[in-house]
């Protein structure tokens, strides 16, 4: 029995393990700009999360929604690092990529937290605001 379980562990690690290295390498490495994005889109599904239950509208189309625009933006950062290869421009239209989805869930989880009555300094909702207009910005000079 014993040996069974530990084959059913070695595969599952393997394959967790296999996937986790496939992204990291399709989103051009585990830096710090995508370990923020990571934590940016988790607090922002957390919060959306809250938010429904507040207001008791909790759907699980609504989640599911929401599962499907966060890997729509990890598609995004993987277009990006595929022009960056392709133009040979480093990691600019990825980094510039991530910068601007920064920007929008940042902007987001200030919605989700005034949704909840938390207030949040006008200072950080204009640093969301700028990051995803200058990185916005960059994408069009760019082209």
């Amino acid at each position: 029995k014993g040996r069974c379980q530990m084959k059913t562990d070695t595969l599952y690690t393997s394959i967790v393990g296999g996937s986790m290295a496939w992204v990291a390498y399709f989103v051009g490495g585990v830096d710090h700009l995508i370990k923020a994005l990571v934590i940016f889109m988790t607090i922002d599904y957390a919060l959306g999360f809250m938010v429904s239950l507040v207001f008791k509208k909790t759907e699980s189309k609504k989640m599911f929604k929401g599962l499907i625009k966060k890997t729509a933006m990890v598609l995004m950062v993987i277009a990006a690092v595929q022009l960056d290869l392709a133009t040979e421009s480093g990691n600019f239209m990825r980094n510039a990529m991530i910068l601007f989805l920064i920007g929008m869930e940042g902007i987001s989880m200030i919605e989700n937290l005034g949704k909840l009555g938390i207030k949040v300094p006008k200072f950080l909702s204009n640093a969301f605001t700028q990051l995803q207009i200058d990185n916005d910005e960059k994408k069009d000079d760019a082209k």
